[in-house]
């Protein structure tokens, strides 16, 4: 089996977290969206394991577009299967890697295995398996993704460069009847943005709120609307519970979130460039 996992300005704890799956791999492309290439990083990547083959790309050209390079070459390597990875993402132990491949001889319409990071994460589960339940998404990091369904869905949407690309992928495979799985046990640590402490002014009650650099809400309400859009007629529940996520959203930053101008104006410019059918990476 072949692996990814994409960097963006990669610090050193990256190495440990590879190392958690690189022994269950055959190749590892480490595909590297940094406008500046850390030399002394990429050197001390190269000496870890024979196993790595580095990518880069010079430029950011997003979540999607770097998984579709991967895919590309996995597949031209003659590989069926690829593991997608974020630099942030990391096994607790080997265990996924034994159970997967059980789940994959009887079935050719499995899109994707998911190594589980949160119990709560899909609301909608069924069971498949001793190991396995059935989802309707899953984030794109932690997965093995069967490469034959890559090509017939026609890879990660490009344009969307980093936000609902997990969605509008999930999507497809289900579209075209391929089952989407997540392991029942939790099997990855995975980031999602930065905790910062609130307090409720009226009671005195602390919170911790997720939040992620600015700039990502412009991909967020922009890439939101376009799922909508886009899938309007054929997944009105996903459309009106992603479309009162983005309302959600908006309310939190009006109430509760730090240095809300700023946020808000990325929110607001997502949403313009939507109207304007503007694409790939934000540009002022």
């Amino acid at each position: 089996m072949a692996g990814c996992v994409i960097l963006y300005n990669p610090k050193i704890f990256v190495f440990k977290n590879i190392e958690s799956y690189l022994d269950h791999l055959d190749v590892l492309y480490v595909i590297d969206n940094s406008e500046i290439i850390d030399i002394q990083f990429v050197t001390a990547l190269k000496l870890i394991n024979s196993k790595i083959v580095y990518v880069p790309q010079n430029k950011n050209v997003g979540i999607a577009s770097a998984l579709n390079i991967a895919a590309r070459l996995a597949i031209n390597s003659k590989y069926n299967w690829l593991l997608t990875m974020d630099q942030d993402s990391y096994f607790y132990d080997g265990e996924f890697f034994d159970i997967w491949i059980t789940n994959i001889d009887n079935d050719n319409k499995i899109g994707l295995l998911a190594a589980s990071y949160t119990n709560e994460y899909d609301q909608w589960q069924k069971v498949y398996s001793n190991n396995f339940n059935e989802i309707h998404f899953a984030v794109t990091s932690g997965n093995i993704i069967n490469l034959e369904a890559w090509s017939f869905t026609k890879g990660f949407e490009d344009k969307l460069f980093i936000d609902e690309v997990d969605h509008d992928y999930c999507l497809k495979l289900r579209k075209h009847k391929y089952k989407i799985l997540t392991s029942k046990k939790v099997f990855i640590g995975h980031m999602i943005g930065e905790f910062h402490e609130t307090k409720n002014k009226n009671v005195g009650e602390k919170k911790k709120l997720i939040l992620h650099n600015p700039s990502r809400y412009y991909y967020m309400s922009r890439n939101v609307l376009y799922l909508c859009k886009k899938y309007f007629f054929t997944d009105v529940k996903f459309v009106l519970l992603r479309f009162y996520y983005l309302i959600k959203m908006l309310g939190k930053m009006i109430l509760i979130y730090p240095e809300k101008l700023t946020y808000l104006k990325f929110f607001f410019r997502g949403i313009r460039d939507f109207m304007l059918s503007k694409y790939n990476k934000y540009s002022p």
